[in-house]
């Protein structure tokens, strides 16, 4: 049985651990300020987005690092990692943008070729055919 730490109904999994790690399981982590509640749902609508787009594999999102840093006031910041055993890659920052809010978020679109560029990296057979549009 995979260990979990519990704190508030917040999960926290070392995927990089021999029980979970699988190289077809990129983890996405994503800091985001509490001020407004669509930071949460933006972060909710990456995810849904990746999984959309990439379907072959399979995305686990961190949050704030399971709850332990305070995000900075009106930070939207995206990191990409191939898996969980590779590094982190900075994909958007939005901590200097805005205001108006909506110009802290990224055009979702906009950010899969450097995706598709971190996931060739470390383990390009891992990368079906069609995905490196």
């Amino acid at each position: 049985m995979p260990k979990i730490k519990s704190k508030k109904g917040r999960r926290e999994v070392d995927w990089s651990s021999d029980v979970h790690f699988q190289k077809t399981r990129s983890i996405v982590y994503i800091e985001h300020t509490h001020e407004c509640p669509i930071f949460a749902i933006k972060a909710e609508e990456f995810l849904k987005f990746l999984q959309s787009q990439i379907s072959t594999r399979q995305f686990v999102l961190i949050r704030n690092g399971y709850g332990k840093i305070e995000p900075r006031p009106g930070s939207f910041e995206i990191e990409f990692s191939q898996n969980a055993r590779t590094s982190r890659h900075n994909l958007w920052s939005g901590l200097d943008k805005g205001p108006p809010r909506r110009d802290k978020f990224p055009n979702f679109e906009s950010l899969m070729p450097a995706i598709h560029k971190i996931l060739k990296k470390f383990y390009p057979d891992v990368v079906q055919r069609g995905e490196d549009d």
